[in-house]
């Protein structure tokens, strides 16, 4: 497990492992094998190398690269994470925001300074003209599984490819909260209106620096109306007879099989 503490951080050495990535892909060698020993790469003056934490004592380093090294070859992102298991997972989503982030900061977003130095103990970069400090962003989102008896509701996004069915998801607006944010994507997705939300679980997902919160909730009135341009369908689907849903390594995946779980069970105990 990636242990992520307060501790100094330290700078690039020959010890520890490292994930490069070359622009958005990640850059592996045999077997998706994605930690890097530093003597299987070539270190240039342009790589830039940000501290993740430690996985099983060794310190973990990311690495943005401008051309791919000698024997490595890239991967998308989303089809390496859908390969590890939680953990795994956690680190490589944990390295990419971080990445993301250390390259999308590299000036003051207030007064366009460029940023000099990077805090010892924590993420941040410090502006030295007007001292405002930037921290790695993350951005909340919500993703609801909606049920109505014994059926859930499963909608397709104009990217999604066909026959390949979701959860509603969606950003949390300034001033919401979460259980507000998930009322509101419902009801402006698909035009219905829905009760006892409640919270699941969580999921960091790196498109660029989300974090997934995860919610049940029943439905309450309303026809399904999808909105024009952001759902091409949506419908109710019974548990027993499931279209192509996500991957269960998301938490898209998670909660629908666990939404039907806990459907399954509480149709055995009114039986």
């Amino acid at each position: 497990m990636l242990e992520i503490g307060t501790q100094t951080h330290p700078r690039p050495h020959q010890a520890a492992l490292y994930i490069l990535l070359y622009r958005n892909q990640v850059l592996i060698e045999a077997d998706n094998q994605f930690l890097i020993p530093f003597t299987h790469f070539q270190p240039n003056a342009n790589m830039s190398a940000v501290y993740c934490g430690q996985w099983h004592g060794q310190d973990i380093f990311v690495c943005r690269f401008e051309a791919i090294p000698k024997g490595f070859t890239e991967t998308g992102l989303r089809e390496l994470l859908f390969l590890q298991d939680q953990d795994h997972y956690l680190l490589l989503s944990r390295a990419h925001q971080l990445a993301t982030w250390d390259r999308d900061h590299q000036f003051c977003g207030r007064c366009g300074t460029p940023m000099e130095g990077k805090h010892a103990k924590e993420h941040a970069k410090m502006c030295s003209s007007c001292n405002l400090r930037h921290y790695p962003r993350i951005s909340p989102c919500i993703i609801v599984s909606i049920r109505k008896g014994e059926q859930i509701l499963l909608a397709r996004g104009p990217q999604a490819p066909k026959g390949r069915y979701s959860n509603l998801a969606g950003f949390v607006e300034a001033g919401e909260t979460l259980e507000q944010a998930v009322a509101r994507e419902v009801r402006e997705e698909v035009g219905i209106e829905i009760t006892n939300i409640r919270y699941v679980s969580s999921q960091p997902w790196s498109f660029p620096h989300q974090l997934m919160t995860g919610f049940f909730a029943d439905y309450l009135s309303g026809d399904i109306t999808p909105a024009p341009g952001e759902i091409e369908e949506a419908a109710w689907w019974p548990i027993d007879a499931l279209p192509s849903i996500p991957n269960a390594a998301t938490i898209s995946g998670q909660i629908i099989l666990q939404h039907v779980e806990h459907i399954k069970q509480s149709q055995s105990r009114s039986t």
